[in-house]
Parts: C-alpha cells; sequence; structure tokens
C-alpha cells in the first residue's frame, strides 16, 4: 500500500459512530491524494458497511475493523503500528467528527515536512469550547504542565496532530497507552519523555448542539484521572532515582 520516501505520510482516522459524518468531508480528505486508513471501532451496522463501502470503492482506503468497541486509543495504536510496518513515515491523527476544518490538513504535513522529527499538535480555539470542556481542559493542562516540567498552557486533548512514526512506535512498544479519551494526553507526554519536541498550530473546532460525542462522562473523566496520577507518580519515581543514581 505505501511507496518509501524520505517524507511518506498516511492519514489516519479512528470512527466509532460518526461514519456519516465524516461521510460529508471524505471527498474533501481524499483531494491530498494520500493514503487513509480508518479504523472502525466497532460502530454500529450502518456505520460499518458505508465505511467499507468505501474501502470497497476507493483505492486510497483501507479500513481496520475491531470487532468490538475498543476505545479511540486503542484504535489509534493499532493503526499508527500498521502505518509504521506499511513503511509511511509520518500520521496525520484527525477525528471524524467534523468538528476540526479538514481543509488545515495541508498546513499540518506542510509543518511536520519542515519539522519532520516533531509532534506537530493541534491546539483548540478556545474561544468556541463550551464552558464545562474548557474548565475540564485546564485542569488537564495543569497536569499537564507537571508532567512536563514546564509552565506552559498546552492542549493536549486536541484530536488532530501529525506524528513522526518511527519514533512514535518506539514509545507504544515499550509503554502501554491508554485505551480511551485518555490517549491524546498521554501519548503527548510519553513522546516528550522520551525527547521528542513539538509544534503547537492554532485550530477552529465547532461543536454542534445535538452533536454525537463518544466522551463517556465518568469512565473517561476516571480513567483520565487514573491517568495523570500515573505519570506524575512516574515522574516523582523518576526524580528519585536521578537523586539516588539508580536507573529505572
Amino acid at each position: 500500500m505505501a511507496q518509501l520516501s524520505t517524507f511518506n505520510p498516511v492519514i489516519i482516522i479512528p470512527c466509532y459512530r460518526h461514519a456519516f459524518k465524516l461521510a460529508r468531508n471524505l471527498d474533501k480528505i481524499l483531494s491530498l491524494g494520500l493514503p487513509l486508513i480508518i479504523v472502525d471501532d466497532g460502530s454500529p451496522v450502518p456505520d460499518a458497511v458505508l465505511m467499507h463501502e468505501w474501502s470497497n470503492t476507493k483505492d486510497q482506503i483501507l479500513i481496520i475493523s475491531n470487532q468490538a468497541n475498543l476505545g479511540k486509543g486503542a484504535s489509534m495504536v493499532k493503526a499508527l503500528k500498521k502505518a509504521r510496518d506499511f513503511g509511511y513515515s509520518h500520521a496525520l491523527q484527525i477525528d471524524a467528527d467534523g468538528q476540526i476544518d479538514y481543509a488545515l490538513m495541508v498546513d499540518f504535513f506542510n509543518l511536520a515536512q519542515r519539522n519532520p522529527t516533531k509532534l506537530i499538535c493541534g491546539e483548540a480555539d478556545f474561544s468556541n469550547v463550551p464552558k464545562a470542556r474548557y474548565y475540564g481542559r485546564f485542569i488537564t493542562h495543569f497536569w499537564v504542565m507537571l508532567e512536563l516540567g514546564k509552565f506552559e498552557v498546552i492542549d493536549t486533548m486536541c484530536g488532530v496532530r501529525v506524528y513522526p512514526l518511527k519514533e512514535t512506535c518506539k514509545v507504544l512498544d515499550k509503554r502501554r497507552i491508554g485505551a480511551h479519551m485518555e490517549y491524546d494526553t498521554e501519548i503527548f507526554v510519553r513522546l516528550y519523555w522520551s525527547g521528542m519536541d513539538y509544534l503547537l498550530k492554532k485550530v477552529d473546532v465547532s461543536y454542534p448542539k445535538y452533536g454525537i460525542s463518544n466522551f463517556r462522562m465518568i469512565k473517561d473523566n476516571l480513567a483520565i484521572a487514573k491517568m495523570h496520577a500515573y505519570l506524575c507518580c512516574t515522574k516523582l519515581l523518576h526524580y528519585w532515582a536521578i537523586r539516588k543514581r539508580i536507573f529505572i
């Protein structure tokens, strides 16, 4: 499916219950002429059928199917490793819900091509974010500042970014990353700890009033809290090991 070259990108979209929304933007995404990996994360039958129709009629699209809903993180990990195995150099992650302007894909690829070793990460324009999500994100921003050791507000929950695949998959091969909505933040922190720098790019995000959200209010918030607790404890253990001259 892939061709080897210095900069050889692929687009990855995890999709659960958003196939019909994605359909409205599919031509715009495919207009870049790049291969597209869509992960059907155990979607309902109508969504799954639609996605597999794309795979049968459009050569650019590869569908990876999860028999059950495994979560965004699990879907991304599977797709990133698959993209690495195909020989791609970079992967653009975008969500299927249409909240982000897909026209920005070109800008992200241009940044990645100029900065091939960096994580190119979207940063949501908070003027359009509902208040509940706005304050919820800032709680995560606080913990991320502690985990990175940087006094900088970084939006690690935005669903658009470009990964350098070789370096990213090295981390994925060593660490088990959160399977659900905690994934975006955890992989950002883990990549930074591994030595990968990042660039932030502002993106406009729209939040439809009656849009379908896959965020599980209780389960995902608990998973995010557990993830931050684990990362902070890991950071403290790392500092302790350095002081004691212990290699862990």
